[in-house]
């Protein structure tokens, strides 16, 4: 994908990955992703034309100094000078996977029927990781379709722990065993 915010987060990897702390400014960019998401005030203020850039720059360097990471206030400087910080969200997803790749992470996906707390999914990422013999990461997502439990898709990998899932197997069974009488 070569699109302007694949570009500006693969110029962010490629610093991430000069100063040997790829892990580090992946956390720094999901944080910010939180903080953004929670507070819409912060990102109106950096993309609003009425504020100066000396001040948006002040505050993304107030904003940043606790991560300790060289290129993270600059990069963010620049979007503002660029007048790109309406599209922070989408570099931060696509900088978060090439990332991901960069360390040899596969991301996947934990369907619930209500949302799991950190811990539990956590302990499901654990469990995968060991099972596929490389770090997983997963997001939860909500499918009321399930009945119960828990499936987990890791590319193409299925990991099929809910009630509809061993219904449907057990459904296939009792179809086999009749189509071999």
């Amino acid at each position: 994908m070569d699109s302007l915010y694949s570009r500006y987060s693969s110029a962010l990897l490629s610093l991430a990955i000069v100063e040997n702390k790829v892990n580090d400014y992946k956390d720094a960019i999901k944080d910010l992703l939180t903080i953004f998401k929670s507070e819409e005030k912060i990102e109106k203020y950096l993309e609003s034309y009425f504020v100066s850039e000396e001040d948006k720059y002040s505050f993304i360097e107030e904003l940043t100094k606790k991560y300790k990471l060289k290129h993270l206030g600059p990069f963010l400087k620049l979007l503002v000078h660029k007048h790109r910080f309406f599209i922070f969200d989408k570099i931060a997803k696509e900088f978060i996977l090439e990332a991901n790749e960069s360390l040899g992470i596969l991301e996947g996906f934990i369907y619930s029927v209500n949302p799991l707390s950190e811990l539990e999914i956590k302990k499901v990422s654990e469990s995968v990781s060991k099972k596929m013999n490389q770090t997983v990461e997963l997001k939860n997502l909500i499918d009321e379709r399930l009945i119960g439990g828990i499936k987990v898709v890791v590319h193409d990998h299925v990991f099929d722990g809910s009630i509809k899932g061993k219904l449907e197997n057990l459904k296939n069974n009792l179809n086999e065993r009749r189509n071999t009488k």
